[in-house]
C-alpha cells in the first residue's frame, strides 16, 4: 500500500541520514570535475520522489484513497467534553491500587470496565 511505502521511505531516509551520516540533501553526483562520487541521501532522490508520486496517483485512480477509520465530528467532541466534565470524571480521587485484568479469564465484569480511567485532568 501507499502508506506502507511512505513508512519504508521514512525509515530509509532516517537510516541513511542519521545512522550513516548522509544528511538530508537529495542524492546527486558530485560537481567536482573528474569526480563521479554520489553524495546525499539516496532515499531523497528525484527518482524515489517521482516513484512515490506515481504510486500515490495509481492508488488514487484505483480508488484506494487513505481515509480515517472514523472521522471525529463536532458532535463527538462535544460529547467527549461533557463526559470529561461530569463530577465523577472531573474529581481527583485518591489512588486505589487494583488490576485492570479480570481475575478469571472467562469472567468479564467490574474488573475490566472502560470507566476505570485516569480522569479528565490526568497527565
Amino acid at each position: 500500500t501507499y502508506g506502507h511505502a511512505q513508512k519504508m521511505r521514512a525509515a530509509m531516509t532516517y537510516a541513511f541520514g542519521r545512522l550513516h551520516g548522509l544528511g538530508d540533501m537529495p542524492w546527486h553526483q558530485s560537481e567536482v570535475l573528474g569526480n563521479s562520487t554520489m553524495l546525499g541521501n539516496p532515499s531523497m532522490s528525484v527518482q524515489v520522489s517521482s516513484y512515490m508520486c506515481a504510486l500515490r496517483c495509481r492508488k488514487v485512480q484505483a480508488g484506494k484513497v487513505a481515509i480515517s477509520a472514523r472521522a471525529i465530528s463536532s458532535e463527538i467532541l462535544s460529547q467527549l467534553y461533557h463526559f470529561n466534565h461530569l463530577p465523577d470524571n472531573w474529581t481527583i480521587r485518591p489512588y486505589q491500587p487494583g488490576t485492570r485484568r479480570p481475575r478469571d479469564p472467562n469472567h468479564r465484569g467490574q474488573d475490566d470496565r472502560l470507566a476505570d480511567w485516569g480522569g479528565a485532568r490526568a497527565r
